[in-house]
Order: structure tokens, then C-alpha cells, then sequence
């Protein structure tokens, strides 16, 4: 007999937790599948959040779960920074907490069936339906290597993402192409293992942002007030009006996320690369190619104009694309009916896909509900939007009742809740 349930979840990060908590609490039958935050196990040794620690969580629907707390709770830097291992840690505390029943199994295809159920197939060769599925994967599947990059072999080019370790990049001239904090640690990883890096970056130059003070005046406070996208008016806005972007026109609500928090380092990655680490702004990589063992990038420079240097290897540091297209586990048939913004999925302003029954969460509903939602901070509107709207206006007025009567403590009301 084919195994069924009402939800399935595909993904098991911080998104996908929080949602999971969320179905938990408003008992709607739930699954949920995947490796519980390895995208954040992966990361090399050394790596910080570029985030406050209040500001990533796994939102639950409970008090005493915020990662800050387990911080302090642990004897960790529990404001900034906050390493990506502490993170995981995490992570992984509160799935076992709020929802220990996520499995471990991988989602390998999911296809819509002519009943509008959805057939999840998973890696242990086993399969269920499902009523409806929400995907939430966070970055995995969209690394982005320009093509320019791409016509070098796997043994000359790689992402950011797909390293543990820089060890072996000991005594080797390694390009590394970006300007966003991925790039800029990496050159320093690099660096610290005893390469030699070259950071190219296409803008006009390398930010980096400022240490906030933890004490501030009341003007500095009003001007550029604190939000989990950081100190400003505008993070502010985005942060106490979750749902606004959603509101624009496609166009400009794409053109805003597109121009608005551009690539950029943290305060803490400074010192290690001001004066170790030479990096070359206004600089393109135009063409590459392989010659002997090495990759031969020709650049052109603002200030110098075209040149070519040899690399035993080249780290593209250049971030993540939203493309449905890159979710391997989607088929074909799934795929070509999604309607699109760019290459991501349209969403309704309930997560929903063209597909009915179909959602998305994560990095991937940027176009459409803004810069937000690149973050981990976008979990704590999207997870409890999407519960709400899978639990229905019948089981939406059940569990306000039943948070209502165990609020009040009626023992005979209780039962029956």
C-alpha cells in the first residue's frame, strides 16, 4: 500500500523547520524530508553568519527557542558573530526539541499526478502522496558559476558552496571571482592554508560593512534603526511590513530586489585580507581556458585594460540564482507549467505556486515578496503564512478556539480540545 499524507515537506533547514513546528502546532498531518541543516554542516571551518544572531532562527511557535538564548545558554558569542557551526548546532537542537520526527531521506522526484495529488519519491526507492508539498531547500541546487567560468573542468573551477575545507589549496595561485562576503572569506581561507589568492571584483569597490557599536545614541538609533537586515530605515520597513513588496508591480518589485542589498563583507573578514590578500576591483573576467594543468583567465581592468594570468584554480565566490529550473528533483511535466518571475516560481501572496497545492519557501520567493526573503529572517513570516493557509478557514477557527480555551484553563474544554 502507497504511504499518504496531507503536507510534504521537502527540505529540512531553517525554513522547513520552522514550517514543520508550525503544521506541528496546528496538527495538520505532516512529512517532512532531507539531511536537518546541512547546507550549514558544510561550511568550511571558520565561517561566521553574515547575520545577527537574533536575527536567524528557526521559528518556532513556542518561547525559548531563539538561537541568541542558545547562544548565551552555551557560552557563545550570541550577537555577532556567530559561526555556522554554531548555527547547525542549532539547528539541530531545536529539531530535535520541536519536530525529532523530520527524516533523514533525500527527495529525489516529485511529479503531479492527473488526481492533483502530488508522488514524492525519496532515496531509500521508496515513494507516498501527498495532498500538497511545499518545497523549501534554501540555496541548494542554485549555485551560480558565470559562464565564462563554466566551460573550465570540475578540477579547475568550483563554488564557494562545495568547499569543507582550503587546505589543499596549500602553495597554489587560486583566483577567486565575487565581491560578496562568500568571496572575501574565501580568499582569506585561501590565504590562511598558505595559497595564494587573487580576489576579482566586477564593481567599484570591495565593501565592507561597519562594526555597530553597542551602545548607540538615541539620533543614531532613530536614523538607522537596528532590524534583522541590519541597521537602517529601510531594513526597518522591510522588516515591520513583511508583506509589502508583494504589493508592487512585477517589474519593480524584481528591479528592487535585484538593486538592493548589493555584495558586501562583514566588519570581521577585513583584517585578514587588508594587506595579505591583493584584491582588484573593476575587474571582468572575459574569457577562460585550460592550458597544460592550469586555467588561463584573460581580465580586463579599468585602470589597465586586458591581461591574462594562469591559476592552479579558480573559486567562484558569485552567489545563488533563483531557478526553478536548477531543482533537480522537480520533473519535466512539474516544471514546464510553473508559471515564472524570471526564473523563479510565481507565488501567490500565500507562498502558492501556479501549480495548486504546490508551495515555495526560501531564498527562491525573493521576486516575489522581496530582499527579505533571501534571509533566514524571511522564515518567520513565510512559515506561519503558509500554516495558515494549509490549515484551512475550518481548522484555522479550531485552533484559534483551542489556543483560546487553553488560555482560559477550562479543564472540560481542554479535554475536548
Amino acid at each position: 500500500m502507497v504511504q499518504a499524507t496531507d503536507v510534504a515537506i521537502v527540505g529540512a533547514g531553517p525554513y522547513a523547520l520552522s514550517l514543520a513546528a508550525h503544521l506541528r502546532a496546528r496538527r495538520i498531518e505532516h512529512r517532512a524530508f532531507g539531511r536537518p541543516m546541512q547546507f550549514w554542516l558544510d561550511m568550511p571551518e571558520g565561517i561566521n553568519l553574515k547575520s545577527f544572531a537574533f536575527a536567524t532562527n528557526v521559528y518556532v511557535p513556542a518561547r525559548g527557542y531563539g538561537y541568541a538564548a542558545w547562544c548565551r545558554a552555551n557560552d557563545l558569542e550570541d550577537f555577532e558573530p556567530c559561526s555556522m557551526e554554531s548555527f547547525a548546532r542549532y539547528g539541530l537542537w531545536v529539531k530535535s526539541q520541536v519536530v525529532p520526527y523530520v527524516e533523514s531521506s533525500l527527495v529525489t522526484g516529485v511529479s503531479r499526478r492527473n488526481d492533483g495529488r502530488f508522488e514524492v519519491r525519496l532515496s531509500d526507492e521508496s515513494a507516498l502522496l501527498a495532498n500538497r508539498v511545499v518545497f523549501a531547500t534554501g540555496l541548494s541546487y542554485c549555485e551560480h558559476v558565470p559562464s565564462t567560468l563554466r566551460v573550465l573542468p570540475p578540477e579547475l573551477v568550483s563554488h564557494t558552496s562545495q568547499h569543507r575545507s582550503y587546505k589543499g589549496f596549500r602553495g597554489k595561485d587560486v583566483a577567486i571571482v565575487g565581491a560578496g562576503a562568500s568571496a572575501i572569506e574565501a580568499g582569506a581561507l585561501v590565504h590562511e592554508a598558505g595559497g595564494r589568492p587573487q580576489i576579482l571584483v566586477r564593481e567599484e569597490l570591495a565593501h565592507f560593512s561597519t562594526r555597530l557599536p553597542p551602545e548607540r545614541s538615541l539620533f543614531s538609533r532613530m536614523r538607522s534603526p537596528i532590524s534583522v537586515l541590519g541597521p537602517s530605515m529601510k531594513s526597518r520597513l522591510l522588516q515591520a511590513l513583511p508583506f509589502s513588496v508583494r504589493l508592487l508591480p512585477e517589474h519593480a518589485r524584481v528591479d528592487f530586489v535585484k538593486h538592493s542589498y548589493g555584495p558586501s563583507a562583514p566588519w570581521w573578514i577585513a583584517p585578514r585580507v587588508w594587506g595579505r590578500v591583493p584584491i582588484f576591483v573593476q575587474t571582468t573576467v572575459r574569457n577562460a581556458e585550460v592550458v597544460g594543468s592550469r586555467a588561463r583567465l584573460r581580465i580586463h581592468e579599468s585602470t589597465h585594460g586586458e591581461r591574462t594570468i594562469d591559476f592552479d584554480h579558480v573559486i567562484a565566490g558569485t552567489g545563488y540564482v533563483s531557478d526553478v529550473d536548477r531543482l533537480e528533483y522537480l520533473d519535466d511535466a512539474f516544471k514546464r507549467v510553473l508559471r515564472r518571475v524570471e526564473s523563479a516560481p510565481w507565488l501567490t501572496m500565500n507562498f502558492e505556486s501556479s501549480v495548486p497545492g504546490a508551495y515555495f519557501i526560501g531564498p527562491i520567493t525573493a521576486f516575489s515578496f522581496g530582499p527579505l526573503y533571501r534571509f533566514v529572517a524571511g522564515a518567520e513570516f513565510a512559515a506561519p503564512a503558509v500554516a495558515r493557509h494549509l490549515a484551512g478557514p475550518v481548522r484555522a477557527v479550531t485552533s484559534a478556539l483551542r489556543r483560546r480555551v487553553l488560555r482560559r484553563g477550562d479543564a472540560a474544554a481542554v479535554a475536548l480540545a
